[in-house]
């Protein structure tokens, strides 16, 4: 079952950790891609250090919209793949930084890794993964222990650990 827009509602150190687990489907060429989500980041508005938000521009404004909006950027000559969470004008949220792939098999464990693999270029930017027929994100039931880290590559960081993993998962991008 896909995933509903009170599941990307809400808080975006939330969703994260509940984005663990749950099931990515990316249709190519009339195939699902099937991948588990094993690790995500959160981040928030113009007060977080690493935020996109920090800058006023097409980044902080999509992170202000609807949840389930799809937030694409580039870094390092890779697309990353974001999830919007929240109340729409409140800038959040949820960067994929990895997945465990249930029906192919291509190297997904970072972020700029998984786009590739799937295909998620810039077109998908402002998208919504709550009504798309080509990417959604299925419930699972899938039972783990959930990890908590600093987040990875950021110069500045919240106090908080808003990185979340699956434990022992061996397709996260770093330990």
């Amino acid at each position: 079952m896909k995933l509903k827009k009170s599941f990307f509602n809400q808080d975006p150190a939330i969703v994260a950790k509940n984005l663990l687990g749950k099931i990515l489907v990316r249709v190519i060429d009339g195939k699902e891609l099937r991948a588990k989500i094993v690790e995500t980041e959160a981040y928030y508005d113009k007060n977080d250090p690493a935020s996109r938000a920090r800058q006023n521009g097409d980044l902080k404004d999509t992170m202000e919209m609807d949840a389930g909006t799809i937030l694409v950027y580039g870094v390092h000559n890779s697309w990353l793949i974001n999830f919007v969470t929240g109340k729409k004008g409140e800038a959040a949220a949820v960067l994929l930084r990895a997945l465990e792939p249930e029906n192919f098999n291509v190297n997904t464990k970072g972020p700029g890794l998984l786009t590739k693999a799937l295909n998620i270029k810039k077109e998908f930017h402002k998208l919504n993964i709550l009504d798309s027929e080509l990417i959604w994100v299925e419930d699972s039931k899938n039972k783990f222990e959930i990890v908590e880290s600093f987040r990875i590559g950021v110069h500045e960081d919240l106090p908080e650990k808003l990185r979340f993993y699956i434990k022992d998962c061996s397709w996260i991008s770093k330990k």
